[in-house]
């Protein structure tokens, strides 16, 4: 699943082909048979597997596996192309001995839904939002702090960080 965005105004051919390489990423994880989100900007997109952001990162049309989250050595590369070639060995080892990011959601406690994103109660105020919840898509954090402070924020003593 793809859930990118655009962050900055591309012109057209490069919105073209960044989206032709998410397309190869996304399908690469799925032919390894791997379900994964990629989420976040388009250009730099974060590949999530449960409760990690996996320690990889998209170059062109480059997908470069580190040993660590943050500014980690490179450990293999494959390049995406509509027919995959790749050796799944070193993808194996990588996901087991990588150091991977741990991410977070907000949950209800009683109910299977996540917090989605915020609607405004006054759109000429958009300081005053409140917490949408459903059951797909969650916001994602890369901070359990962050997550804990947007609960206490916003009075949600009916969610929890998951």
């Amino acid at each position: 699943m793809e859930r990118t965005v655009m962050k900055r105004p591309l012109e057209r051919e490069l919105k073209q082909t960044i989206e032709k390489r998410n397309k190869r990423l996304a399908a690469f994880f799925e032919q390894l048979g791997l379900e994964v989100e990629i989420i976040g900007d388009m250009e730099t997109p974060a590949v999530i597997k449960e409760q990690y952001c996996l320690s990889c990162y998209v170059h062109n049309f480059n997908l470069i596996f580190t040993d660590h989250y943050d500014q980690g050595n490179e450990l293999y590369r494959v390049k995406l192309q509509k027919e995959q070639e790749y050796e799944t060995e070193p993808i194996v080892n990588w996901l087991k001995t990588a150091t991977h990011r741990r991410i977070f959601r907000i949950k209800m406690k009683e109910q299977d839904l996540y917090l989605v994103g915020y609607n405004f109660k006054d759109k000429d105020s958009p300081e005053e939002k409140y917490p949408v919840f459903g059951k797909y898509a969650p916001k994602i954090y890369f901070t359990e702090d962050y997550a804990t402070d947007l609960i206490a924020l916003y009075n949600l003593d009916y969610c929890e960080v998951q």
